[in-house]
């Protein structure tokens, strides 16, 4: 059993662990908007990572791809590769434009792509990938915050106590001298860690990743 059910639920719970009923629910509903928002820049949970195969077709061969188009939720990028190809590595993103540019050929390229970089939510690959290879975008979620029609979403149902802190710290504009503030931002940092860093140990282990950044030439 969750801390809260539902919209209505989490507004009344946020309230009563503040302990003043001094606030609206207009203002809570504020308070829950703005942490949500926040979560989803800080956290990069094992609960948030999702995947989209895109194809590409004869019409958008040597183009890019518009994730934002393609994938209505995507927040952050983790990985990219072609088919069955390992992971690509990061391109600097002007070397990648300046060849996109140079390159004007029609020919379908029968090199492998080597690299990707993301600019205004535009994924460029390069090498281009061939007509109808796969490009698959593994990604994490933009989570859409919970509301009057939508009563949970993946921080409700898995991350509600980072949620809750961050919900109090929204708050904290009010409560300039409450001296639970400091308490809640310590719980909201660790927390924060505690879950990005076992996303990190779920695929990887003990061993860092290193992603390599590079140029193409």
């Amino acid at each position: 059993m969750g801390l809260f059910t539902g919209y209505a639920g989490w507004i009344e719970g946020v309230r009563d662990y503040i302990g003043s009923d001094e606030y609206s629910d207009a203002q809570i509903e504020i308070f829950l908007f703005l942490a949500q928002k926040q979560l989803n820049r800080d956290l990069m949970s094992t609960w948030m990572e999702k995947s989209m195969a895109l194809t590409i077709t004869a019409p958008t061969y040597g183009a890019a791809l518009d994730l934002l188009t393609n994938i209505t939720d995507f927040g952050k990028i983790r990985l990219v590769n072609v088919d069955s190809s390992p992971p690509l590595d990061v391109s600097a993103i002007n070397e990648m434009i300046a060849l996109m540019d140079e390159d004007t050929s029609s020919v379908v390229s029968t090199d492998d792509p080597k690299s990707y970089c993301i600019d205004a939510g535009l994924l460029y690959v390069y090498p281009w990938p061939a007509v109808d290879a796969v490009v698959n975008v593994r990604y994490y979620e933009e989570v859409i915050p919970i509301s009057l029609t939508l009563a949970s979403n993946t921080f409700t149902d898995y991350h509600e106590d980072i949620l809750l802190y961050a919900a109090c710290l929204a708050a904290a504009v009010y409560q300039v001298e409450d001296e639970r503030i400091p308490v809640w931002k310590s719980e909201y940092e660790r927390l924060k860690l505690e879950i990005n860093n076992n996303s990190a140990k779920i695929k990887m282990g003990s061993t860092p990743l290193k992603r390599q950044i590079t140029g193409l030439s």
